[in-house]
């Protein structure tokens, strides 16, 4: 996004645990994680007959997500000492964000060099995000709405479904900088306004029928880990990629479907094999001789739901099915 003539330019240091917009951020970011958790390991557990245990995971991992939460403060309180450091620019092309913090970055980059050194991918990634988003560019053609937090002195600004940035004002210049994003989305012809909106939402909407897809058509998958001894980390890989898909980066549609060609592969291989029972006399059969006729239900169902998977993937990597990720990237940059 090119800079245009800078209507306003601020530095700014604001509290952390003072700040109840920050507050809420990071508690719902800790939620979001616990619910897709919650929302991966779920359909596993159902779909190996294991529902009873369901209650035991949920608490371990709401206390494992509080805990977090907690240690997320400590780190606000104890290591950034409760302040952080910030600039940004109101022009007419839009808003530019950029951390100042030297000791908010550095955790950045030791959370990358751990998550390596210690082979967590998690870590690392969390750094890298963090890396990511210590300069963000919105236009004022992505911003849908903002909302505005005299109390706290910040700015939340909006798309169709989901906060974009938070503006942290000063005392002396929280009425100045309301009155330029209201005026800049004022400024917006009302049919941009309506499309925009419109055009945000529907992706959001269709991004949470895709994921109750996916992990309707996983269910069965987990259930076939007992009947062909397939391997359970394969029906996970494919419910994780399949979920990244369609939120993140249309490039794990191609994982998907390899993991979906070992899975046939897998199942063929057990329909094909050769067992053997020994009654009065001994009789060898095929795999496919011993199912019942619930398990041919069960297995067509699978398949059928590996059908949808495999549509979803080819979709995305033909970039009919853009993740939401890309979506949101492709509007701050217009």
């Amino acid at each position: 996004m090119a800079t245009l003539d800078k209507i306003l330019e601020w530095d700014t240091s604001f509290s952390l645990m003072g700040n109840a917009n920050i507050v809420k951020a990071w508690l719902k970011a800790m939620a979001i994680t616990y619910l897709l958790i919650m929302l991966i390991l779920t359909p596993m557990f159902v779909g190996t007959g294991e529902s009873e245990s369901i209650p035991v995971m949920a608490g371990i991992f709401l206390a494992v997500c509080t805990g977090l939460a907690m240690f997320g403060f400590v780190i606000m309180l104890l290591v950034m000492g409760n302040r952080s450091q910030a600039h940004f620019e109101l022009s007419d092309d839009g808003v530019i964000y950029q951390s100042t913090d030297n000791t908010s970055k550095t955790l950045s980059r030791i959370a990358v060099l751990a998550g390596g050194f210690f082979g967590s991918a998690q870590t690392a990634g969390a750094g890298l995000l963090s890396i990511s988003n210590e300069t963000i560019q919105l236009p004022w053609q992505a911003i849908h709405k903002a909302d505005y937090d005299e109390n706290n002195l910040t700015i939340r600004l909006c798309n169709a479904y989901r906060e974009l940035l938070h503006l942290y004002c000063t005392p002396e210049n929280f009425e100045q900088v309301k009155k330029t994003v209201q005026e800049q989305l004022q400024n917006r012809p009302e049919q941009e306004i309506q499309q925009n909106t419109s055009a945000g939402k529907r992706p959001f909407y269709t991004g949470i029928l895709l994921t109750c897809g996916v992990l309707l058509a996983c269910l069965p998958l987990f259930a076939l880990n007992d009947l062909f001894d397939l391997p359970v980390f394969s029906s996970l890989l494919i419910m994780l990629f399949s979920l990244a898909t369609v939120w993140l980066i249309p490039l794990f549609a191609w994982v998907v479907l390899v993991l979906e060609l070992f899975t046939l592969g897998w199942i063929v291989m057990k329909l094909l094999e050769s067992s053997t029972l020994q009654l009065v006399n001994t009789y060898t059969f095929l795999g496919y001789e011993l199912l019942d006729a619930g398990e041919w239900i069960l297995l067509m169902i699978a398949i059928i739901g590996m059908a949808f998977l495999s549509w979803i993937c080819l979709n995305a990597s033909k970039g009919k099915l853009i993740p939401l990720l890309i979506r949101d990237r492709m509007a701050t940059e217009d």
